[in-house]
Formats: C-alpha cells, sequence, structure tokens
C-alpha cells in the first residue's frame, strides 16, 4: 500500500529524522525497530484487509472516528494511529495508550 503523511514530524519520525514532538523518540531503539517493521508491513500489503490479517499488528478500526490503528511491537503501549483511504494509508499520529493499562 502506499503511504501518505499529513504531518511532517510522523513523517520525520518513520524517515529517522526526529524532529518536533516525536524527537524524544530517538532514544527508544526498540519503538524505531517495532516501528520499521509496522511500516514495512504496511507497505507491503496489498489492501488494508491483508494488513488487518496480520494478528501481531492487532488492527482496530477505532470506534466513532475516521481513523485505525494497529499495534506497534508486542509488548509496547504505542499504537500507530491511520486513515484509511482506497488503496493508500495516511498516517497521522503515533500517541501513547492507555488501553493497555499504561497510566
Amino acid at each position: 500500500m502506499e503511504l501518505e503523511y499529513n504531518d511532517e514530524e510522523i513523517e520525520s519520525l518513520v524517515d529517522h529524522k526526529y524532529i518536533g514532538k516525536y524527537k524524544t523518540y530517538k532514544s527508544n531503539a526498540k519503538l524505531i525497530r517495532n516501528l520499521d517493521k509496522v511500516i514495512r508491513y504496511i507497505k507491503q500489503a496489498t489492501d488494508i484487509n491483508a494488513v488487518a490479517a496480520i494478528t501481531s499488528l492487532a488492527y482496530e478500526s477505532l470506534t466513532n472516528s475516521p481513523y485505525s490503528s494497529v499495534r506497534v511491537g508486542y509488548d509496547t503501549k504505542y499504537r500507530l494511529i491511520f486513515e484509511e483511504n482506497d488503496d493508500k494509508i495516511t498516517l497521522v499520529l503515533i500517541e501513547l495508550s492507555e488501553h493497555y493499562g499504561d497510566h
């Protein structure tokens, strides 16, 4: 699938340039390694169903929202939030999720 970015900072994180609010993630090698893997999976997928079929990503469509998310790494609190369009995914942001009890 094609990736599109609506945010320069998220694009910089994916490209390992680390600007703005994602600058602090530079030292989190595990997160960056996991993010690279997720991005690779998304790019190789033929459609969103192929992404959803990768169980380790724990794909979910967010309720009452135009966005979906996947887990970034198996034992991490990060999720990649994105917007689905016909044949491309628009990456929106990465957020810390309290979904896993990270209070």
